[in-house]
């Protein structure tokens, strides 16, 4: 296995084209039939995943490309994730295959041309051509592969990379959502029908964006406010009378909000009421004149008629 220096598995650079051989690596092999009734197996820059049977071969685990005989298996050779470009199509050659029938010790090999071809999508290799002729014997082998896979592409980069893993995590978080809604409207709630799929709009989406940020913009008041109160509370407790003259601002870490310190001034409701009585009947009794004051200055009264409808002289 052999990869060019500086470049990706199964990818290269030509004349400012960039290509991707990897896409077409698949976890099933791909097959085809000859017109002699010969079929192969190959796959791209991995490894075949069908079971090979007596290649005769070193690393029976690094055939890429293999079909039966009649003696046994035929390796067409080992994998190899180095792109050649010839004439703007992107080449891969497998060697190292099994020994040549009557060749000494030559091994089989393979060049695998790949043609752009937008409307082919993934498309189908096919034999073009072998060495001898005589597929039985032969010991070279020539495929063309037309798809859409060996046009020049982007280069994929960190960014792209990113944005696909957040789009998975935001897809993986959804389907969650929907799962577990479901299976709590069902069985807590008991809903039935399409009533149990849990509804998301825009506005119940704004509101929960609304949320948060209230929550946030608390946590930072809350934060700043406690910050400012411990610098001014710890210079008043340094200063002594500067403490009682501050009028408690050693406490203002404790402070709310307006909105609750308003609430807090409102007090209870009837509080307001209520204080009103009071403060109205402690000035009734502040203006009446004590128990026994009219025995006391009864000798000292004016003439005339008195509280209870007596005259006096």
């Amino acid at each position: 296995m052999a990869c060019n220096h500086g470049e990706k598995a199964c990818t290269t650079h030509d004349s400012g084209n960039y290509y991707d051989l990897s896409r077409l690596s698949a976890s099933k092999d791909y097959e085809f039939t000859t017109p002699s009734g010969h079929k192969y197996v190959l796959n791209v820059c991995k490894h075949i995943s069908k079971e090979v049977w007596n290649p005769h071969v070193d690393k029976p685990e690094d055939v890429a490309g293999y079909t039966e005989r009649a003696h046994g298996g035929f390796s067409l050779g080992d994998v190899n994730t180095t792109v050649l470009v010839r004439e703007g199509n992107p080449v891969i050659l497998m060697t190292d295959g099994s020994p040549c029938p009557n060749a000494g010790n030559q091994t089989a090999s393979t060049a695998i041309r790949f043609i752009c071809d937008s409307s082919a999508g993934t498309g189908n290799p096919n034999m073009i051509a072998t060495l001898p002729p005589d597929e039985e014997n032969a010991c070279s082998f020539f495929v063309e592969w037309r798809t859409e896979m060996a046009c020049p592409t982007s280069e994929g980069s960190v960014f792209g990379t990113i944005v696909s893993v957040l789009a998975i995590i935001v897809a993986v978080l959804f389907a969650l959502y929907v799962v577990g809604g479901t299976l709590y409207n069902r069985y807590v709630l008991e809903l039935q029908g399409m009533d149990q799929i849990p509804k998301l709009s825009f506005f119940s989406f704004y509101d929960a964006m609304e949320y948060v940020r209230d929550c946030v913009d608390r946590v930072k008041y809350r934060s700043s406010d406690a910050w400012h109160s411990r610098n001014w509370g710890a210079q008043s407790w340094g200063s002594g009378g500067a403490r009682a003259g501050s009028g408690g601002a050693g406490y203002g870490g404790l402070r709310s909000t307006p909105e609750e310190a308003e609430t807090m001034l409102g007090g209870p409701p009837g509080w307001l009421d209520e204080q009103d009585e009071d403060d109205a009947e402690a000035a009734r009794h502040a203006s009446a004149p004590p128990p026994g004051s009219q025995v006391e200055n009864h000798g000292s009264q004016r003439p005339g008629m008195d509280e209870s409808g007596v005259i006096r002289l």
